[in-house]
């Protein structure tokens, strides 16, 4: 029988900390979670580099990080603005050199890229998805995109049509983690975001939601089939 629904269940921070590698391993080798996204520039990227190599069945993407130019501090509506930009702001060149570096750094140290998101959604802000989208075109990788990121909706499908323009896949139905939507949205394929962890309170809840024996039976009772970003 053919699947009803399809998801995505993807692990960000994957080489921020070593506890939270392990809580992303732990969710894959243990629950749903079929796919991470990595940071190259964070304290264990290198850890997360072994991990990858001893778990080949996790896919990765790159988890795009801009913290340096992007006050993260601000509220979500804000990270459209200009104004969350730091002072001085940077220019164009700098963030695409940021980009390209953290992707080298991904690929040279092995990984094979399945898609392309953003620390803080930072790829998605309207200054540097245009940026993000030439690269996910040149590597014919899906982004992580949702309308709802911005508080504009021409604005909102001013981006989309960016992705659209450039044949970009991405997951029509996107899912803000556990702790504000789940599996039981209206979707035929969507992505949800998780960050599983230890040693902190809320990515251990969410590496005990991603490793639910109810949530398994339900996903298998409701045919819903758990894929990665390869596969849309």
């Amino acid at each position: 029988m053919e699947s009803a629904k399809k998801i995505i269940v993807n692990a960000d921070d994957f080489g921020y900390r070593k506890n939270v590698n392990e809580g992303i391993i732990f969710a894959h080798k243990n629950g749903i979670v079929k796919s991470a996204s990595v940071l190259t520039d964070r304290d264990a990227f290198e850890d997360a580099v072994f991990l990858s190599k001893e778990n080949p069945g996790l896919k990765t993407g790159l988890h795009i990080d801009l913290d340096t130019f992007i006050d993260v501090n601000k509220d979500v509506a804000d990270l459209m603005s200009v104004a969350s930009f730091k002072t001085p702001k940077p220019d164009k060149q700098q963030i695409i050199d940021a980009i390209d570096r953290q992707l080298d750094k991904f690929l040279n140290a092995g990984f094979k890229l399945s898609h392309l998101d953003g620390h803080h959604h930072a790829h998605m802000h309207p200054e540097i998805l245009p940026f993000v989208a030439q690269k996910a075109k040149e590597f014919n990788v899906p982004v992580r995109f949702f309308e709802w990121f911005y508080n504009d909706f021409n604005l909102a499908q001013q981006m989309k049509q960016i992705l659209i323009d450039l044949n970009i896949k991405f997951c029509p139905h996107f899912i803000n983690g556990w702790y504000w939507g789940n599996v039981d949205e209206n979707f035929q394929l969507a992505e949800l975001m998780t960050h599983p962890g230890f040693n902190e309170m809320w990515r251990e809840f969410e590496t005990a939601k991603c490793c639910d024996p109810v949530l398994k039976n339900y996903l298998d009772k409701n045919n819903i089939e758990i894929i990665s970003f390869e596969d849309i």
